[in-house]
């Protein structure tokens, strides 16, 4: 596994926009992933949305092709180091996205994602279409 998707690109995917099929479908091959906590941010939208937990989706069956990867103690400790870092410079970023970028950095992934405040993260390797 080469890639970790961020929430936003794997929205677009799912809602079929053509340069989202196009950019993941390229980077199949090479290997995706996602947090558990992209995969519980995706799934509180179906929920809002539907007002329900979807039972089957076109998303189950795309993650179930991916590697899932949890929150475990070296993700944690990223997160601290990552948090403590940001913080002490006024430059944090919201805690989902501190997770997901500590995910990334512990399994040495680069984050597919459109938002550029991943860019205040030392270390962490992106392939980037900015909004």
């Amino acid at each position: 596994m080469t890639y970790l998707v961020d929430s936003d690109w794997l929205i677009s995917y799912l809602n079929g926009r053509a340069d989202a099929e196009a950019v993941l479908g390229g980077l199949y091959s090479e290997g995706l992933a996602i947090s558990v906590v992209t995969y519980g941010e995706v799934l509180e939208g179906f929920i809002e949305a539907a007002g329900s937990m979807p039972q089957s989706s076109q998303f189950e069956s795309f993650v179930g092709t991916m590697d899932l990867l949890p929150v475990d103690m070296e993700v944690g400790r990223r997160y601290a180091a990552i948090r403590y870092e940001l913080r002490r410079q006024g430059q944090l970023i919201a805690d989902n996205d501190l997770w997901i970028a500590a995910t990334g950095l512990a399994h040495d992934l680069t984050l597919v994602t459109r938002d550029r405040h991943f860019e205040r993260v030392p270390g962490l390797k992106l392939y980037q279409q900015v909004r």
